[in-house]
């Protein structure tokens, strides 16, 4: 398998002022008292390293300053987006004396917050203060940088922890107990001391490359709590399953047949349904549902049980992104829930045990429903597994352990009633009924665990929520220039991506990744799909077009250091639609194309120590060396478990 080095590469921004200097060597001056290593307790580099295992990180700017026409420093206000506690500093540095230089600074000219990073006879020097007429700490490591070679220093604070990095290495790290940093104010510098006027001592000192991070913590969800099971194919005998000798009570039923009362509960417990939103009008025992409409139902004790059955017949006259047929929903998160609705024409099921599964919902998709034709559906849930039956045939047959029962809100037909802004939720067409009763055990058909677990899926179906994950957990309401949806696919212009939040759904070793791309025009590093950390360090991985041809990139770092294995499948057809499938198991990377395989190879070591946020369509860490945005269209990206 081929390897190549990959050098940090850093994006670019407008800036707002380049500042020249004289070369006349100067140390720093910080304003007020100056306390060094107070309030610092050290930190052991294993343990410093566990803890940064928990937080994902965004480039928010980086500038390439090397080459000959480059200045050798920066200054830029200080954006909202540097305000964080939590931040990274990664730059490649060249010292020529044991003076000292200032690599980069924020908010030391301002009247808040401010940090500042230098370099001091080979050693690392961090100065901040928390607030604007607070004292000045300092923290210096050992030294470890050599004159006149070129190093990279990263410096990273996560919560308490500031840890040091050179060459990939960490050297320190320490807890910082002198208080929280409250907002930074001025101006970002890079190169020079903002402090001394006329004296930034650049002539003793350079950077060529450096990015500024902000730092998240990742959310607290294990990676195997999050079991999203694609479509089950299950051969079975069909000859009982319209029996309904497995279910001898049913606890709620809305047939519809009242049109007084559209919503009578016909088994006399109560649970009759009100109007939530709009009017649900009822003819000949059939409901008819507008997209604007739907029906609430009070949550009562004997309604929230773990192993149940539901059963309805319905219409849809038009499909949506979510269309809810009976929800038990939560709006967001911190609850247990579940819901019955239609995903793009996909009668899905969605099942959450907040204990096991904290925000994230456990999504089965079914088989594609007939518009403007009846189905009869059926959702068995016991203690310990889900199946689905439409129209005789069992489309998801999972396994499934939880208990779903910690509810808190009202249930809903017909949409999810919680008035969530970010999506149209309405079922459109008509219902026949909906049952709801206590489980007496499955049909027939055998409970199947499927190895293949779908976890994201961006479908670009939403044209006001283009970053729409359709298996609802890794969604993003952010975009980087124009990426628009027409048609049920995004266009990309060469100059938009999105980015998605790293969640521990992404942390694994094996998966595979499917995507639908037609180009319009081939470039350099043309991104599809990438998990790529900002420099030299860092776990992996990468789909892209590059000049035309489709290729794959892993680095495990333990294993690979700092180089990627490239494995280069065949040349994209540009202006066509490319069916796209990369498979990563546990010792191999496999491509497919348009259904053949065009490239294999043996795999080692494990990738699934990622740090950075997920591009689409772009690297999504602001490089600035190279153009890496898609340019054409993209029906489709998912995400798998393996």
């Amino acid at each position: 398998m081929k390897k190549w080095y990959a050098i940090p590469a850093l994006a670019s921004m407008a800036i707002i002022g380049m500042v020249g200097c004289s070369t006349e060597s100067s140390s720093s001056s910080l304003t007020g008292s100056v306390s060094e290593e107070q309030n610092v307790i050290r930190v052991n580099i294993a343990d410093a390293r566990t803890h940064l295992a928990k937080y994902r990180r965004s480039v928010v700017e980086s500038w390439d300053l090397s080459g000959p026409t480059a200045d050798s420093t920066v200054t830029v206000d200080v954006d909202t987006t540097l305000q964080s506690d939590n931040f990274a500093v990664d730059a490649d540095v060249q010292v020529e004396d044991d003076s000292t230089y200032t690599v980069a600074s924020a908010g030391v000219d301002g009247d808040g917050a401010a940090w500042m990073i230098q370099v001091e006879g080979g050693a690392i020097v961090y100065s901040w203060r928390n607030h604007g007429n607070g004292d000045w700490h300092k923290f210096k490591t050992d030294k470890h940088i050599e004159k006149k070679t070129l190093a990279n220093v990263r410096m990273e604070r996560a919560g308490k922890i500031v840890v040091f990095w050179v060459n990939g290495q960490i050297i320190a790290a320490f807890k910082d107990d002198s208080g929280k940093v409250v907002q930074v104010s001025g101006k970002l510098t890079i190169g020079f001391d903002i402090l001394v006027p006329g004296q930034c001592h650049c002539g003793n000192g350079s950077v060529e490359q450096i990015g500024v991070e902000n730092i998240d913590e990742i959310e607290d969800t294990p990676i195997d709590s999050v079991q999203v099971i694609d479509t089950v194919e299950t051969v079975v005998d069909t000859i009982d399953l319209t029996k309904d000798s497995v279910i001898t009570e049913w606890v709620a039923e809305w047939d519809f047949n009242d049109a007084a009362n559209v919503g009578l509960d016909v088994t006399g417990n109560g649970h009759n349904a009100a109007a939530g939103e709009g009017t649900v009008s009822s003819d000949s025992g059939v409901a008819r549902f507008d997209g604007e409409s739907g029906l609430k139902v009070s949550l009562e004790n004997d309604i929230k049980i773990n192993e149940f059955v539901v059963e309805a017949r319905v219409k849809p006259t038009q499909f949506g992104t979510m269309q809810n047929i009976v929800v038990a929903e939560p709006p967001g998160r911190g609850v247990d829930g579940w819901q019955l609705r239609i995903d793009e024409g996909v009668l899905t099921v969605h099942l959450r045990d907040t204990d096991k599964d904290g925000d994230d919902w456990n999504i089965f998709p079914g088989k594609e429903m007939a518009l403007n034709e009846w189905s009869d559906i059926r959702l068995e849930r016991s203690a310990d597994s889900v199946k689905l039956i439409q129209n005789g045939e069992v489309t998801v047959a999972a396994a499934y352990k939880g208990d779903l029962t910690q509810m808190a809100y009202d249930w809903s037909i017909g949409y999810d009633g919680m008035n969530q802004s970010f999506h149209d939720r309405y079922f459109i067409g008509e219902m026949d009924y909906i049952r709801f009763g206590v489980f007496k055990g499955f049909t027939v058909g055998a409970v199947v665990e499927k190895s293949e677990w779908l976890l994201a899926a961006w479908e670009f179906n939403e044209p006001t929520f283009v970053g729409l994950d359709r298996m609802a957990n890794n969604s993003t309401k952010v975009a980087v220039g124009n990426p628009t949806v027409a048609d049920t696919t995004v266009s990309l212009d060469g100059k938009s991506g999105l980015p998605i939040s790293l969640s521990k759904v992404f942390q694994r070793n094996t998966f595979a990744v499917s995507a639908r791309v037609k180009p319009v025009e081939f470039g350099e590093m043309q991104n599809i799909i990438a998990a790529e950390p900002p420099g030299r360090y860092g776990d992996g991985w990468i789909v892209r077009v590059d000049e035309g041809v489709l290729t794959v990139h892993f680095r495990d770092a333990d294993v690979d250091g700092t180089e990627w294995n490239v494995l280069k499948g065949k040349e994209l057809a540009l202006g066509e639609w490319n069916d796209i499938r990369v498979e990563r198991t546990a010792d191999s990377v496999i491509v497919y194309q348009n259904g053949q395989r065009t490239a294999w190879a043996g795999a080692s070591g494990d990738v699934s120590q990622l740090g950075y946020n997920i591009g689409i369509a772009y690297d999504a860490v602001n490089q600035a060396k190279h153009d890496r945005y898609f340019n054409g269209e993209i029906d489709y990206i998912r995400f798998y478990g393996l």
